[in-house]
């Protein structure tokens, strides 16, 4: 939901006033999901997952994002006890590109969960379904070279558990490659566990397309809309 390559953040950040609204599907065994719930005993389960998220661009140089994830193939329940995963994130770009400098870029991924203790429970059927699933605390740096009609946009970041709330992306380095040609683009990027590759295709200025494969096997697709 935040703007980034495939998976990974980078340090690239929506306009002042804009708004996205999207959807990326992750395929399994790579969707890691712990619900804190009843449900098979509060495991990690390997299913496929889909996100659904908007985000803002509500300054110049502050991007947030509300994402709301859901597991696919487990229903929704008092009996399962199960409820999809929200989060909110805020990133804040704290240097601007120039022509010799990069633009550098502050993350918080589930920054709720810094407020909320990691063992805080809900009353009622999803009783205990507050989940710490995809916190993040990270630097990202960009910086685009351009040849000819090639754009090549490189980014490198560092994720860790800052707040000690139990990191689940981003642990450590991560980064990639866009290369922009036009109306499309080729990714490869490294997410601090897995290898990804993509190319994202713009057919109107407000829809993009993203066409993936998670660790080179199974295939990823995003799509969304700028307003």
């Amino acid at each position: 939901g935040t703007s980034g390559l495939i998976h990974i953040p980078s340090a690239r950040m929506l306009e002042d006033g804009q708004l996205v609204i999207g959807a990326a599907f992750i395929p399994k065994p790579y969707f890691t999901y712990a619900n804190r719930g009843g449900y098979d005993g509060g495991n990690k389960r390997n299913n496929p997952g889909f996100n659904t998220y908007i985000t803002y661009g509500i300054l110049p140089f502050v991007e947030l994002m509300f994402r709301y994830t859901h597991e696919l193939n487990v229903p929704v329940t008092p009996e399962t006890e199960y409820f999809p995963d929200r989060m909110f994130s805020a990133r804040v770009r704290i240097l601007n590109e120039e022509k010799k400098n990069p633009s550098i870029v502050l993350g918080f991924h589930d920054f709720g969960a810094i407020i909320l203790p990691f063992d805080q429970r809900v009353s009622g059927p999803f009783e205990g379904s507050i989940n710490n699933n995809f916190s993040s605390s990270y630097i990202v740096v960009s910086k685009l070279f351009r040849k000819n009609f090639l754009e090549f946009d490189f980014s490198v970041g560092y994720g860790s558990d800052l707040f000690k709330i139990g990191t689940s992306s981003f642990n450590g380095i991560f980064g990639g490659l866009q290369i922009n040609a036009y109306d499309f683009s080729l990714i490869t990027e490294y997410d601090s566990q897995y290898f990804h590759s993509g190319i994202k295709w713009r057919p109107l200025n407000s829809i993009n397309l993203m066409l993936g494969f998670w660790d080179f096997k199974k295939p990823t697709f995003s799509f969304n809309y700028l307003f």
